[in-house]
């Protein structure tokens, strides 16, 4: 028995050993971990979630990436706020939704986020899809790399990405995290991504500011951040790094296993991504820097003999110059071959959209060579390259078919239409001018050893609107969004709706979720005639929920004018929600009128006891109908079409077709749409009537002669599924009309071997 009670006692002392050795090991964590709750409850450092959701009442139920998420990336510099673009918490089946990754050339620098690349996409693709909720969330950070993308890429994936779009490659070498870059903590590739996953962690935040602060007492150097000069100077710690040398094949080599990361769990995760090639400024921006290395010339020789060259009309050998000038330029803020070599072969190894924006670029450059025609300095586009740029993912992503099988013709818009018609004005581009042009008086582009020149100090603006773009960018105490204000209340009180207009569209590209900038431009369009795009921008004001009596009732009387009563008693409906009762009354008119139209009036018969109540002697009123939707001839236009008109009038269709032409290369127009159908028509040219009756049938569907010039044009082309659809539609629009009897009879003896008989019978 002693034996056997000194050996529990030996198991129950062993026991214990392991029982401490496991609690020796375990307390560590269980304080840090205690640390971490304590430090979070306590909100000491920083919640480095991507996403979080919207701070606004209204916009419960959204989510917007971190405005403070740059801190985690940037230790020593400032960092720019992403855009904040809002996207549902719960996202519906009916949702498309992707994310852009990229840097600066992503934000928009130098403009504004009106005229970031993917908001322009987003309005694109708006057009093309209407029927589809579209939602494009822009992740992008100026001045972040590949380090950046790879650990955005597992929270773009948590909320359930259709597409990712990625147009990156520039910063690689001096982003945060690069081998030349002042932000880079370790050159280990996986202490940065260790680095990274720790940084969510409050303690290890805590410990990061410790070890910065004791770093601080024992350097007496100014930071980084103190430095004079611009970020894109300020980031920098190892400017030189030339071509092939240990630290350039580091930051090849670190893009190379990023990209592929970020591709291959999109890929894992079934995510469409669409991946661009980038673009730099090759023939007006000279190498930064010139040292020649073993066999190799100074980027300077090859720009010099590239110039040479294309003088010549030499235009390859001009072009692979300036590649070479480009590529060993040691200086590098521009990616230079091998990072578009990657970008490709990686597209390609993960079957991921390649999107050849360069050559859309190369394309639109004299002799296919991108300069300062495209770009503003050395690699952000300037605003046509936005548009371009944009262009260039659009047409990857309609024709890879993964939104909806086709685009919407009748709503798409041409490429030169859809830029005119986008929201930026001449204060957008001054803004632009002045940034790049103090960008230009700092490193690299100007020694700034020498004597130092503020050009914010120096410059005299000249006129109004180059004075509100240079004090945004030099003094700062107004906003870009302030000056807009300015200018478009400025042009609407003279009466110059026009230029009103395109401040006030400005506003509603930069701050696409306020209701208030899609009103004032309605009013606007209202000023100019123009019902189509004014009842686009009141219907688009209360896309976020916002209950606005003036936007659904001005809504409803443009509907009206288009005999579209359906819609009309929809949107009066819709503003009777928050309206007194002076416009509940007037609302109520309106939908009793509609319905009328619509031989409804037995639906309407309590809004007709009401007013009998209230006014005995007087019956709600309802006017013939009539179709008035084509005497609203957009300003713009106007004296065009109507010159066009009288020519229609005398049958000289050639230079009626001339002036209608011309306006289109002012503003796409669906009357002029409806004009150009008729008169070829008249030509009997019956396939180009039909391209252009058929855009202008979203407008013009509910007025029954056009309805039976596009039913004439259908069987003229053989179409007969547009003219049965064309046949329902006047029933739906007008049954008691005596074309009904008459369309069906030439529908059911229609002869498509004999088209002449059938439109002899019209």
């Amino acid at each position: 028995m002693k034996k056997e009670s000194a050996g529990s006692k030996q198991q129950l002392t062993k026991n214990r050993k392991i029982i401490f050795s496991i609690i020796s090991v375990l307390l560590p964590f269980l304080f840090l971990i205690s640390l971490e709750i304590i430090l979070r409850i306590s909100g000491s450092g920083h919640n480095h979630s991507l996403f979080v959701n919207h701070p606004d009442k209204e916009f419960e139920g959204y989510q917007v990436m971190n405005p403070e998420i740059g801190r985690k990336y940037f230790q020593n510099m400032e960092y720019s706020a992403p855009a904040k673009d809002i996207f549902l918490t719960e996202k519906p089946n009916d949702v498309f939704r992707i994310f852009v990754m990229g840097s600066s050339t992503v934000v928009g620098f130098p403009y504004e986020n009106n005229l970031m690349f993917p908001r322009i996409l987003g309005e694109r693709l708006r057009d093309a899809y209407p029927d589809k909720k579209i939602e494009m969330v822009n992740t992008a950070i100026t001045a972040i790399n590949s380090f950046t993308l790879a650990d955005f890429m597992p929270q773009i994936l948590n909320e359930k990405p259709d597409a990712i779009l990625i147009y990156a490659g520039h910063n690689e070498f001096y982003g945060a995290f690069g081998a030349g870059s002042n932000e880079a903590m370790f050159h280990s590739p996986t202490l940065i991504r260790i680095h990274l996953k720790l940084m969510n962690s409050r303690v290890y935040q805590l410990v990061m500011k410790l070890v910065g602060n004791i770093s601080g007492i024992f350097n007496s150097n100014n930071s980084a951040g103190e430095k004079r000069g611009t970020l894109m100077s300020r980031i920098v710690k190892d400017a030189d790094i030339t071509y092939g040398s240990d630290t350039y094949k580091e930051g090849i080599n670190n893009y190379e296993q990023n990209m592929s990361a970020i591709l291959a769990l999109a890929k894992k995760n079934n995510v469409k991504v669409f991946i661009s090639d980038v673009v730099s400024n090759l023939r007006d921006i000279k190498p930064f820097k010139s040292i020649p290395s073993g066999e190799l010339k100074g980027a300077e020789e090859y720009y010099n003999a590239a110039k040479d060259f294309e003088l010549k009309g030499e235009i390859q050998k001009a072009n692979e110059n300036y590649l070479l000038a480009r590529d060993y330029d040691c200086i590098r803020f521009r990616a230079s071959s091998d990072i578009n070599r990657i970008i490709k072969e990686l597209a390609d190894k993960n079957q991921a959209s390649f999107v050849p924006t360069l050559d859309l670029f190369n394309s639109n450059s004299p002799n296919g060579i991108v300069g300062d025609n495209l770009l503003t300095e050395h690699v952000h586009p300037n605003i046509t390259g936005a548009f371009l740029l944009s262009e260039s993912f659009y047409k990857e992503i309609t024709h890879s078919k993964l939104i909806a099988p086709e685009v919407n013709p009748e709503t798409e818009k041409s490429f030169k239409n859809f830029r005119i018609t986008y929201g930026y004005s001449a204060l957008d581009s001054l803004i632009g001018k002045h940034r790049i042009t103090n960008l230009k008086y700092h490193w690299p582009f100007r020694d700034e050893s020498k004597d130092y020149i503020d050009y914010r100090e120096i410059y005299k603006p000249k006129g109004k609107t180059d004075s509100l773009a240079f004090n945004v960018m030099a003094k700062q105490k107004i906003s870009l969004t302030e000056a807009h204000e300015y200018l478009a209340e400025m042009y609407f009180k003279k009466g110059d709706y026009l230029n009103a207009y395109r401040e006030y569209n400005s506003l509603t590209k930069m701050n696409p979720y306020w209701g208030f900038y899609f009103r004032k431009t309605a009013d606007c369009l209202l000023k100019l005639n123009d019902l189509p795009e004014a009842l686009r921008f009141f219907e688009r004001s209360t896309e976020y929920g916002e209950a606005s009596f003036y936007a659904h009732f001005r809504a409803g009387e443009i509907c009206m004018i288009k005999n579209d009563f359906e819609k009309a008693i929809f949107h009066f409906q819709k503003s009777q929600l928050n309206a007194d009762k002076d416009e509940k009354e007037k609302t109520l008119i309106k939908i009793y009128q509609a319905l009328s139209y619509l031989n409804r009036a037995a639906e309407g018969k309590e809004i007709e006891a009401y007013f009998a109540k209230v006014n005995p002697n007087n019956p709600i009123p309802v006017p013939p109908k009539t179709n008035t939707y084509m005497d609203y001839i957009p300003a713009q236009v106007k004296i065009k079409v109507l010159e066009a008109q009288k020519l229609i009038d005398v049958k000289d269709y050639g230079k009626a077709l001339g002036l209608l032409t011309e306006s289109l290369e002012i503003k796409e127009t669906a009357i002029v749409f409806r004009l150009l159908g008729e008169v070829y028509y008249k030509n009997e040219e019956y396939e180009k009537a039909q391209h252009f009756l058929k855009k202008a049938y979203p407008e013009f569907k509910f007025d029954t002669n056009y309805l039976r010039s596009w039913f004439m044009t259908s069987l003229a082309t053989s179409n007969t599924d547009d003219a049965r659809k064309t046949l329902e539609q006047l029933k739906k629009i007008d049954p008691k009309s005596p074309e009904i009897g008459t369309f069906q009879i030439i529908l059911n003896n229609f002869n498509p071997n004999n088209i002449n008989a059938n439109i002899d019978t019209k």
